[in-house]
């Protein structure tokens, strides 16, 4: 990674488009060891409070949307900066946190009952979930079980985001069938 991460370096401090920001998370990207882990740390919040504001069907048409919008800030990003999916873009991780949660509040009410009574988010049994789903994704997204892996060879964002949608299905899978020991 040692060239690749260099370029990335030069791409983000002299050619900033607002895409290259935005699929960086701004600063985030340059974290100097384990930006995805970064990124993946500040969705955090973000989906905390998603959680918390958002009915479960307004919530995966934002993760869709979201989703979709990583796909094309990624791969016009991936263009501009003339890498293909470098560590210093971690857009696609940001976006796959608030997709890990969606299978359990599905198939068990009681979690959106629990984010909705909890404050922005935050309680004792959501706090335990938030580390479980940080933990969880970043073991799926750094293992790459198939699909993931491959997915990562599709074109354009496709490729950069949908490795990352599909370790949430992974999370997903493991929260539908553990998740309960946590409320």
């Amino acid at each position: 990674m040692g060239e690749a991460s260099d370029h990335c370096e030069t791409t983000l401090s002299h050619e900033r488009t607002w895409r290259t920001t935005v699929a960086c998370l701004g600063p985030v990207g340059r974290f100097p060891k384990a930006p995805g882990t970064a990124g993946s740390l500040v969705a955090i919040p973000m989906a905390a409070y998603l959680l918390y504001a958002l009915p479960l069907w307004a919530l995966a048409l934002t993760c869709l949307l979201l989703m979709l919008f990583a796909v094309r800030c990624c791969g016009k990003a991936e263009q501009e900066m003339g890498l293909r999916d470098p560590g210093c873009m971690v857009l696609d991780e940001w976006v796959a946190i608030p997709c890990c949660y969606l299978g359990l509040l599905w198939i068990d009410p009681a979690w959106q009952e629990a984010f909705q009574d909890s404050h922005w988010g935050w309680s004792i049994p959501t706090l335990k979930l938030h580390l479980a789903v940080f933990c969880l994704f970043r073991v799926f997204d750094i293992w790459k079980p198939w699909p993931v892996g491959s997915a990562q060879r599709w074109p354009g964002g496709w490729g950069v985001v949908m490795d990352d949608i599909l370790a949430a299905l992974y999370v997903n899978g493991v929260l539908c069938l553990f998740g309960g020991m946590f409320l």
